[in-house]
């Protein structure tokens, strides 16, 4: 399996192919080469076990990627048009993103923005905005994300772009969602696809159409969820976007979790982690691995489990994923209270509960509020039990009300 740096190098190869003749790119891509230094990785033994492939999986090459991705810039700056230069920094933001270097995309748009001079520059400067919304979500820094959707909504307007319309839309949808308030995020993706409705951004329908069906497999509605799902993943095909495929995949996963279908559930991570693994999209490992480890609970496999939650924290941790940090506490809660050791069970459950808290994530605090009541009922703490199975029964009877 090639590294990082080999697959950034390969990704801006493809990027450059849009601005420049095949001869240059060839020369850009020589010029990287020139400074990028010769890695040796150890030889892995031959690993036949889907399982142990995924949790030796090694996600970081660290400083070499920060020597490769100044010299890209600094060579793109000097020999692209400023326009496709702001183009080229747009897309190699969102690929840092995707390769889970959330620190360089933002050094990277901080800068561009700091470029933008002209009127006809406006256009970048939205699009920055967008994706530096992506990047506060991620991390659960919602007034941030909140602040750089509203500067993004107000550049598309004032440039009358309804595709920046819908992508707002769309975003401030998902900022609701991972807060748990799902009405609003429904009414927020509807707005993006009507924005959308002489539109040929397939991508963007696609997006829209992944997030309407997260919202019903909330609500139960399974069936809608999973058509929506098949039609997303047929326009990212069409696109040909890998990253968003394997989003998909885990999202079928995790509706046939809720359904209790657990071997169908696997198959769903394992397609999503199988291409995320390839293309080094640290943030969808990072929710799959989580996702089987829950599985591998519910399968009375503790000790996968606990290898999943360990690497999933492993990637969380370097992603700043405050909320996946939450949900691996929640598993390794369950864990333990399998393992019947209450104390450090209830302790998990604890951190999950305080951090979801701390975040807003009313949804995702109700089911470890649920796990946390169920591991005091066994060990005879009735009354505090109740307090945390109520507390999570009034925020499910909200979505299902507001439903």
């Amino acid at each position: 399996m090639t590294n990082n740096i080999e697959k950034i190098i390969r990704s801006v190869k493809e990027l450059l192919g849009s601005f420049l003749a095949p001869s240059d790119v060839e020369e850009f891509i020589r010029a990287i080469n020139t400074y990028k230094k010769s890695l040796q990785s150890p030889a892995l033994d031959e690993l036949v076990d889907i399982d142990k492939n995924q949790i030796a999986h090694k996600f970081t090459d660290g400083l070499d990627e920060r020597v490769i991705v100044d010299k890209i810039i600094t060579l793109a700056e000097r020999l692209l048009s400023k326009e496709h230069y702001f183009k080229l920094l747009l897309e190699f933001a969102q690929l840092m993103i995707k390769i889970g270097n959330l620190a360089f995309a933002l050094e990277i748009l901080t800068d561009m923005k700091n470029k933008v001079s002209t009127s006809e520059d406006k256009i970048y400067n939205a699009e920055a905005n967008l994706i530096i919304s992506k990047i506060y979500w991620s991390q659960a820094q919602w007034e941030d994300c909140e602040y750089y959707i509203t500067e993004a909504y107000m550049e598309f307007k004032n440039l009358s772009n309804y595709k920046g319309y819908a992508k707002c839309e769309n975003m401030l949808g998902t900022l609701f969602g991972e807060k748990g308030d799902f009405q609003k995020a429904l009414i927020h993706f509807e707005a993006a696809l009507a924005f959308l409705k002489e539109s040929d951004d397939i991508s963007t329908q696609a997006m829209i159409l992944t997030n309407l069906g997260i919202i019903y497999t909330i609500y139960g509605d399974y069936e809608k969820a999973i058509w929506n799902y098949k039609d997303a993943i047929e326009k990212f095909k069409t696109v040909n976007d890998p990253n968003r495929i394997a989003r998909v995949y885990h999202n079928i996963g995790m509706l046939y979790s809720r359904m209790g279908e657990y071997y169908l559930a696997l198959e769903q991570f394992n397609n999503s982690i199988t291409i995320s693994l390839e293309y080094s999209y640290l943030s969808n490992c990072a929710v799959s691995y989580i996702g089987k480890a829950y599985i591998y609970t519910k399968l009375n496999n503790i000790a996968l489990a606990d290898a999943f939650t360990d690497k999933a924290m492993e990637i969380a941790c370097t992603l700043n994923d405050t909320l996946s940090i939450a949900d691996i506490y929640r598993v390794k809660g369950i864990i333990q209270s399998n393992l019947n050791n209450f104390e450090l069970s209830e302790e998990f459950f604890e951190n999950s509960i305080r951090l979801n808290d701390d975040f807003e994530s009313k949804y995702n605090k109700a089911e470890s509020s649920e796990e946390l009541g169920n591991l005091l009922n066994k060990g005879d703490r009735k009354d505090e039990a109740e307090l945390h199975i109520k507390s999570a029964e009034e925020i499910f009877k909200t979505v299902k009300k507001k439903k």
